[in-house]
């Protein structure tokens, strides 16, 4: 059977039409051009989003959930980035949002990472995974240690979006504020600017000899730097050379707090935590002095200002309109932190 001619026309233009390789376009799958880097299009959406990040390697196996803030108007690749890490409620979606009304007015933005309990308990957050949590004083590899993670999200969200900053800030409330200064002891090579622990329950000191419970007991890690290589002079001189502010509300003094910890070590740094972070500070002028090392550390109270988030971003004892941001007292974080 003889085939006419103009479907053997037809049937040559098709075939060319669905193997045609043209240079403007590229077929779906193809490799990209030499020098283009793939990207995962997790920042695309702009205003607040959230994605799962299990891109640090050593900790593949246990993810966290990425809440960010990316201001609606601007160019992201020279705006500003915050950390902002969340207490033990372990939600990061009220520390992003404590913070977007902030981001957006100012032009910054928000990463606040998720540590879901079913992957950190509070030896590996608040504590940063640090030491073995069974008590044998053993010190973990120092890449499977939880803060690591925070480095590999500055790196992956540069990358995913061409950000130029060669430095972050960190906040911290409550137990983020202890996984904040902690993670300046343990991660002196970090891209920190500034840092601000704000209300935390319980904090390493810079003891060298230890910190005394109410049982008598000496402790270490986590309540103080005894038997930790962080108790090395070139470690509390890179600590002390930190822009930190010790973030305190002076209304927070609840001794009752069920969320405050009541261990011997805590006990002895205060009855709450006012008077922690109180101690901790004066303890840093104390040991700095006496060493003979220049301390960065402020302390900044909010007067009236409880255990709450909100109140210490504003700087204010109460908040009635977040978006509202021109309304915030002197020591709100977002001054320590932007101004």
């Amino acid at each position: 059977m003889s085939i006419k001619p103009e479907y053997l026309l037809l049937l040559a233009i098709l075939l060319a039409g669905t193997y045609s390789c043209g240079t403007e376009e590229t077929s779906p799958g193809a490799l990209p051009p030499p020098g283009i880097i793939p990207r995962d299009g997790v920042f695309d959406e702009r205003g607040e989003g959230s994605f799962v990040y299990s891109g640090y390697e050593p900790l593949k196996e246990k993810p966290i959930v990425l809440h960010y803030y990316i201001p609606l108007e601007g160019d992201v690749s020279d705006m500003p980035v915050l950390f902002s890490m969340h207490g033990s409620e372990r939600d990061g979606s009220l520390q992003r949002d404590a913070w977007k009304y902030f981001a957006e007015e100012y032009g910054f933005i928000v990463l606040a990472p998720e540590y879901s309990k079913t992957y950190y308990t509070e030896n590996d957050y608040q504590f940063g995974g640090v030491f073995a949590a069974d008590g044998s004083g053993r010190i973990n590899d120092g890449a499977g240690w939880t803060y690591n993670t925070i480095e590999a999200i500055f790196d992956y969200f540069k990358s995913e979006t061409g950000n130029t900053s060669a430095t972050y800030n960190m906040f911290g409330h409550s137990a983020g504020g202890q996984f904040v200064h902690r993670f300046l002891l343990a991660m002196p090579e970090a891209r920190v600017g500034r840092a601000v622990a704000a209300n935390p329950g319980s904090w390493t000191f810079p003891c060298a000899e230890g910190l005394e419970g109410t049982d008598g007991r000496k402790y270490g890690w986590p309540y103080s730097v005894w038997q930790t290589p962080f108790a090395e002079i070139e470690c509390l001189t890179a600590f002390f050379g930190r822009t930190m502010y010790i973030h305190l509300g002076n209304a927070d003094t609840d001794e009752n707090d069920s969320s405050l910890p009541k261990d011997a070590p805590s006990l002895a740094q205060g009855a709450h935590r006012l008077a922690r972070g109180r101690n901790f500070f004066a303890t840093c002028e104390e040991v700095s002095g006496s060493l003979g090392l220049p301390l960065h550390f402020t302390l900044a109270e909010v007067e009236g200002a409880g255990h709450s988030t909100l109140k210490m971003v504003y700087g204010l004892p109460n908040v009635q309109n977040p978006e509202d941001t021109g309304h915030r007292g002197e020591n709100s974080a977002f001054n320590l932190l932007f101004e």
